[in-house]
């Protein structure tokens, strides 16, 4: 199991220890949704990025904050056969990322640990296409930022 991280933009960045901690805390979520095995890749980027894949593979224009790509096939049999295998990619605007958490008087540490954690439950299968869906979503993104807060308060 691993969470692979890759910054494309360095500019802004939070610290290497927070992004280790987030690793961690995406980790975990990878194993709580049966996805132990698995590898994800995160890629932070920027809006110019974003916007291409939001136009490319999804037919919307502008840019948007995370994307998520799966690499699973209907019915995970990579994950029935316990072995390692590709789970998908969660791109980040750091723009976008930025620009969110200053309009939401939050540090962009947490607005891009928020977006990284949405990403990954996408790719574990969850959606908000309905009321009682975006609850459970945002509920688990809760508890992970929480478990993300404890761990970085820990290093200090």
């Amino acid at each position: 199991m691993s969470v692979n991280l890759v910054c494309l933009r360095k500019e802004s960045l939070p610290p290497d220890l927070f992004f280790k901690h987030l690793v961690d805390v995406l980790d975990d979520l990878l194993i709580e949704s049966s996805l132990g095995e698995g590898e994800v890749n995160l890629i932070i980027t920027g809006d110019e990025e974003l916007e291409r894949l939001n136009r490319e593979y999804r037919d919307k224009e502008g840019p948007t904050d995370v994307l998520s790509f799966s690499y699973l096939e209907p019915g995970r049999e990579e994950i029935q056969q316990g072995k390692d295998f590709a789970v998908g990619d969660i791109y980040i605007s750091l723009d976008r990322a930025l620009t969110q958490a200053e309009e939401a008087g939050t540090k962009a540490e947490m607005e891009i640990a928020l977006l990284a954690i949405h990403g990954l439950l996408h790719l574990a299968g969850y959606d908000h296409d309905t009321e009682s869906g975006a609850e459970v979503m945002r509920q688990i993104e809760q508890e992970m930022l929480s478990s993300l807060k404890s761990r970085i308060k820990g290093e200090q």
